[in-house]
């Protein structure tokens, strides 16, 4: 059909009638928005509107989320017009109000549709919400061309540099061109608002709300997780370890009521459910009654209740769906049942705690050994619903081995094996299902049902995993199941979750740069009268609910932490299985969220792209320069840069990140300066020796990136003029001007050695005016100062009056020196801040004793990760440090020996991690240290006899991995070899079988017992008497 579009020519009366009358026709332009001049330069024309009963293909269920999320990131944009500052007259602010209300009614439209099955929406009700998405991209393009316009020049030329005339001149021509900037976003507001009143017609006119409201499922979609409950023992491969271990769980003793809850907690895919039904079915002949119930995503707790009622015994309740029973009476009728019974239940699939907590109210505690076994794809409900921390069973990839076996016993039927020809192409295959059973077998079905099985096929499928192009209808139940997990999420982390697909397959993810994008996004809000601070514990929040929701991987998957520069106990870093990486891919395609360029695809259509990944690229991509202005964010990934237009061809980026390319400096970076939108700059690329000066035209820049060119020597003056800058990398070796305290929205920036400076501290001859530079850095989260010098008499008295100007540091290290540095006096200039998280206070920096800031624990409630040397550490140290109640990391490095340590009952709830460095003994209590999965410390075996070898490892009930230094000086072997011992038996008889190493140190030192000693001494006195004895026996031969 031909499209058409609205022409300005038609007479106001009768415009809401053309629209009504050619809607039908499909896309629609912005009726009145002619762009004035400002917009011609910085805004593209507006996106073309797709309306109802078009013959272009519909989005996909997300779009609604999407658009929520749209609008929800454009509303305070349109708040922040209505600041004093911005001087809008009376008229348009009633407009930006206007549009504001309208807005937030289709939001709470959308928030209702979205609330239907995704099957059940109509196709114009899902192109109104991509009609709403777009409408949003192009009000927020607009609020940002004005704010830029109006901020435009005021800070161009370092004021510094400027004479007092032109100076008036300056600002003069500001006001004129303000002036300007408001006349034109009063028109451009007009226009838009004209737009959105249409577009909210159409929704009245369609009454999607109704629709909405009144939509009931009439038909119910088969659940293909159901196939999982059916499976054949002998179709199962690599899942004994697995079922061993969940039984072992059940098996230890729990409470007092022995109730015994184990949770099963993984991502879609990973065989929950078979697990979990193996398990029962192996035990249940082992309890009085048994019950397999499966809950989903929005259960109905009364049929959750039944279906647990009948199942325990079928003859007695073969009615009890016929029951006018309400829930209290269902958990009466079910601890009535129960309360003289041992059982076993299986709780399947559940979503919300919430639930659980009604759920766990049917369960009588009788003290008879029952049994519980929860699965769930969330972290935080697998901890709500086990008995104990040692209680949650994380679902593990199958092995290499298993993975194979699965695979070719789906595919061949018979014993061959695999063809050689197709050995090297499976084993690419199985990487990318990475262990996942349920990938494993859908891949075998697809390359099963193949008649011909050639390695080109193989290829194909091989291609297609991970690139959002597996289509193929045996896909479909795999996809579905996924997909579960990303509908269950609100719409901001969707958003979130879809700016994933513009990394490759495999990739080590970061959890900063991923906030920081979306910090730049607009996707993480804040309140209005709420800090930018904020925003990055929003944007991490986000980060560590996409990993509670298993939507991707904590990159260290053993333990689930990851340590950024050995100081912090957080996730930092991610990965996404090649499965849901499709998944997300596809929906991305779908939802024209980010339009990725490779070797495979190639720039076939842009002009519709708002954002763009060109990755692993060798080869030219021809992108005309016309087709790119709607592009807010690009992203080139190991690619080579002359493939793109130049960087003024993007005149409303947001984001520009550059990882590893090669390309000609001064031809990309010349313009830099004219992106006036950007808020984000990562370059992390070698070929890179400096940045122009006109970097300081980006007023509105958040994030400055720079630390992976280590090329550049030094940071142009005009970084300093960037003052919404809130992030700020750069490489080791960078110089900094003490201008640096000008920079008064940093949040972050990297290590600064205080002692290389540039030549204008030099002029006033302090030489810690860059320290005293960062005491007006008064937003600061995270500071790393390093002290490369042998300057530092007095650092300890001036770091403690800069550090008191930092309210807000979560983090804080001290690193560097030459020569050993006594901070005592530190404490007394410097309170710690209540919110510090992690404090790391390096060698060889020493405090003589425990600094006073831990004499009430209770003041440092956040602490988290401690590092610290002390000189003579003492029992109520430890006990004060014990008392930390958010402690989880403790590394403390002692420098004189020390008494035995001893850890009582209930000290340090929260720690994980624990080393203690050097001349130092610890003694563990029952009840020590509950948590503790990871012990370093020291035995000097001479001392040990005193406590006859054992420190008490068994009272550790979580302890996972321990090394231990034993410092042999003065001790003889039997001694060591007994001290080793003992500990090897403890370790072996402990219940969570820790793994343990032992290191000798001082080996040369030890000394010989008697009996050594005396044998030392005997073969002299042996060779003696063989020598006196020898003639007498050559006397008795002769004779």
């Amino acid at each position: 059909m031909q499209c058409m579009s609205l022409s300005n020519n038609f007479p106001q009366s009768d415009r809401k009638n053309e629209v009504s009358q050619q809607h039908l026709a499909g896309t629609l332009t912005l009726p009145r928005f002619h762009p004035p001049p400002i917009f011609f330069l910085l805004l593209p024309p507006a996106p073309g509107i797709h309306f109802p009963h078009s013959t272009s293909k519909a989005p996909s269920p997300t779009s609604m989320e999407l658009a929520m999320g749209a609008i929800g990131s454009v509303l305070p944009r349109l708040a922040e017009l209505l600041k004093e500052e911005y001087k809008l007259q009376k008229g348009v602010k009633n407009d930006v109000e206007s549009l504001s209300r309208e807005l937030a009614a289709m939001h709470i439209a959308l928030e209702r549709v979205a609330k239907v099955p995704r099957e059940m929406v109509e196709l114009d009700v899902k192109l109104w919400a991509s009609n709403v998405r777009e409408l949003s991209y192009a009000i927020e393009d607009a609020i940002d061309a004005f704010v830029v316009r109006v901020a435009e020049g005021s800070n161009l030329v370092d004021p510094i540099n400027q004479g007092f005339f032109k100076r008036i001149l300056r600002k003069t021509s500001d006001l004129i061109r303000k002036g300007k900037a408001r006349r034109e976003i009063a028109e451009g507001i007009c226009d838009i608002k004209e737009l959105a009143d249409e577009v909210a017609e159409l929704r009245a006119r369609y009454k999607f709300d109704a629709a909405a409201a009144a939509t009931t499922p009439a038909t119910a979609t088969v659940d293909p997780r159901i196939l999982a409950l059916y499976k054949d023992i002998t179709e199962l491969v690599g899942i004994e370890e697995a079922r061993d271990e969940l039984i072992g769980m059940l098996s230890r003793p729990a409470d007092d009521d022995q109730l015994n809850i184990v949770s099963v907690v993984g991502f879609g895919g990973l065989g929950k459910t078979t697990l979990a039904k193996l398990v029962y079915d192996k035990l249940k002949g082992q309890f009085d009654c048994a019950a397999f119930v499966s809950v989903g995503q929005n259960p109905d707790l009364k049929k959750v209740l039944t279906d647990m009622i009948y199942d325990l015994d079928r003859q007695r309740y073969i009615s009890i769906h016929n029951s006018k029973m309400d829930e209290r009476l269902l958990i009466n009728e079910l601890r009535d049942f129960l309360h003289n019974k041992r059982y076993i239940i299986i709780i399947d699939d559940i979503w919300e705690e919430k639930l659980w907590e009604y759920i766990k109210c049917a369960f009588y505690r009788n003290k008879l050994c029952s049994r519980i076994i929860t699965t769930t794809r969330k972290v935080t409900v697998s901890k709500a619903c086990c008995s104990h921390d040692d209680a949650i069973y994380r679902m593990k990839p199958l092995s290499d081995d298993a993975s194979k076996r699965l695979f070719y016993k789906r595919i061949f039927k018979h014993d061959n094996g695999c063809p050689p020809e197709l050995e090297q192409v499976s084993i690419g295959i199985l990487k990318k299902c990475a262990g996942m059973p349920l990938a494993i077998i859908t891949i075998a079905s697809l390359l099963a049902n193949k008649q011909v099985q050639t390695r080109d096929q193989w290829h194909d499928v091989f291609n297609s995993i991970g690139r959002g192009l597996t289509e193929e209808s045996k896909v479909e139940d795999m996809t579905k199941i996924l997909s579960f997990s990303y509908y269950d999420l609100p719409c901001h982390l969707k958003t979130c979750l879809l700016y994933l697909s513009i990394f490759p397959e495999d990739f080590i993810i970061s959890r900063d740069h991923l906030v920081r994008m979306w910090i730049a996004e607009g996707v993480v809000q804040k309140t209005t009268n709420q800090k930018d601070d904020v925003l990055v514990e929003l944007g991490e929040n986000y980060f560590y609910e996409l990993i509670n929701r298993s939507m991707i991987q904590p990159w260290d998957e053993n333990d689930f932490m990851y340590y950024k520069d050995g100081y912090d106990n957080a996730i930092i870093s991610c990965r996404v299985h090649d499965m849901v990486l499709d998944l997300i891919l596809s929906l991305s395609k779908e939802e024209n969220f980010v339009t990725i360029l490779d070797q495979e695809r190639g720039a076939s259509s842009l002009s519709k792209a708002h954002r763009i990944s060109l990755r692993d690229c060798n080869v030219v991509h021809t992108i005309p320069e016309a087709t790119v202005p709607k592009v807010r964010f690009l992203s080139l990934l190991r690619a080579d840069v002359h493939m793109t237009p130049a960087i003024t061809s993007f005149p409303i980026l947001r984001v520009l990140d550059l990882y590893n390319c090669h390309f000609e400096e001064s031809y990309h970076l010349k313009h830099l300066g004219n992106l006036f939108h950007l808020r984000y700059l990562r370059l992390h690329c070698g070929c890179i020796t400096k940045l122009p000066n006109e970097i300081g035209n980006l007023q509105f820049l958040q994030t400055l990136d720079v630390h992976g060119s280590r090329s550049i020597k030094e940071l142009p003056p005009a970084i300093y003029q960037l003052r919404r800058l809130m992030f700020l990398y750069f490489p080791e070796n960078i110089s900094l001007s003490d201008r640096i305290g000008e920079l008064t929205s940093l949040l972050e920036l990297s290590p600064v050695d205080v002692f290389r400076r540039t030549s204008s501290i030099d002029v006033n001859g302090d030489s810690f005016s860059l320290l005293k530079a960062l005491g007006n850095l008064t937003e600061l989260r995270d500071l790393t100062i390093e002290v490369w010098s042998s300057e530092v008499s007095s650092i300890g008295r001036i770091l403690g009056e800069v550090l008191c100007n930092l309210h807000k540091l979560r983090r804080l290290i001290l690193r560097g020196v030459h020569g050993i540095v006594h901070l005592d006096s530190l404490p007394e200039f410097l309170d710690l801040p209540q919110h510090i998280h992690v404090l790391g206070i390096k060698p060889m920096y020493f405090f003589t004793v425990l600094p006073v800031w831990f004499n009430s624990p209770i003041d440092l409630p956040y602490l988290s990760f401690l590092d610290l040397s002390i000189c003579d550490m003492r029992q109520e140290h430890v006990e004060k440090l014990g008392r930390l109640p958010a402690l989880q990391v403790l590394w403390i490095q002692i420098n004189r020996e020390s008494e035995w340590l001893v850890i009582g009952a209930g000290a340090f709830p929260s720690l994980t991690d624990c080393t203690f460095i050097q001349y130092c003994g610890l003694v563990f209590q029952p009840g020590a240290m509950p948590k503790v999965r990871k012990l370093e410390f020291n035995i000097n075996v001479v001392d040990s006899e005193d406590i006859n070898f054992d420190v008490g490892l068994g009272n550790l009930a979580s302890i996972e991995e321990v090394t231990i230094d034993l410092l042999c000086e003065d001790a003889v072997e039997w001694e060591v070899e007994e001290v080793e011992n003992v500990l090897r038996h403890v370790a072996d008889i402990h219940p969570k079988h820790p793994t343990l190493e032992m290191r000798r140190s001082d080996e040369d030192k030890m000394v010989l017992d008697d009996e050594e000693e005396q044998q030392s001494e005997d073969p002299m006195e042996d060779s003696d008497m063989e020598e006196n004895r020898a003639p007498d026996s050559m006397a008795s031969e002769s004779s």
